[in-house]
């Protein structure tokens, strides 16, 4: 079946399209490299894998878990008992609900989940856990996906989800600036307050993709 791109909005310098009677978001962006949710991601001294600024800074800590639970608390240090001792707590927007505010198993590991980023309020029908398909036109890799994370523009994958797709995934040097295709399956969320697991994307994100031949989707944007 032939499919055509209908135009939906802009954000900043990306056109974001949706796939004609079908709820599919998609556009064509750079990758940008995140960290957040892994327990190395950011260190008091910075050095941790990425750096301390893209955590937030003493009065505002948008990526890193504080005392009272606000931005402008203290960050939260890990304890011997943690993933990563002395490094803080780094947060993500998907949480898994069974775990403490305070526990980094509350969120989503960088290092060992594909996650993408998208920002707040970007579209109405995308919720938290909404799986994609993520294609990079470079090299033909490509990687289901779950919205684990929500930042300032479109184009940011986790460490993980770079790893996958072949590009170089350090979250202070890494990344590519174009030519990642991303397809995201509206209200395609399976977690229900859990963590998924990179199979359970795969399971689901393959039933929604068998909707499409692979190549219908990569042509769409060469049209």
């Amino acid at each position: 079946m032939d499919h055509k791109l209908i135009h939906f909005s802009r954000f900043k310098k990306t056109d974001i399209f949706r796939i004609d009677s079908l709820p599919v978001t998609c556009f064509q962006a750079k990758m940008a490299i995140d960290a957040d949710g892994s327990p190395r991601a950011y260190h008091p001294d910075n050095t941790g894998l990425d750096d301390l600024k893209h955590g937030g800074y003493p009065g505002n800590w948008w990526g890193i878990a504080t005392d009272n639970e606000m931005s402008g608390g203290k960050p939260l240090v890990q304890k011997e008992s943690d993933p990563a001792p002395g490094y803080y707590v780094s947060t993500t927007s998907l949480i898994d609900a069974r775990y403490e505010y305070q526990n980094p198993l509350r969120y989503v590991n960088a290092e060992e989940i594909p996650y993408y980023v998208l920002p707040d309020h970007f579209s109405p029908a995308i919720r938290l856990g909404d799986i994609a398909w993520i294609y990079n036109t470079h090299n033909g890799k490509h990687s289901f996906a779950v919205f684990a994370d929500v930042g300032p523009d479109v184009g940011e994958g986790s460490m993980y989800l770079a790893k996958k797709l072949g590009i170089d995934n350090h979250p202070r040097y890494g990344g590519v600036s174009s030519g990642i295709l991303y397809f995201i399956f509206e209200g395609s969320g399976i977690g229900n307050g859990r963590h998924v697991t990179e199979e359970q994307m795969i399971e689901t994100g393959s039933k929604l993709l068998n909707r499409f031949s692979v190549q219908e989707l990569i042509t769409l944007f060469k049209k």
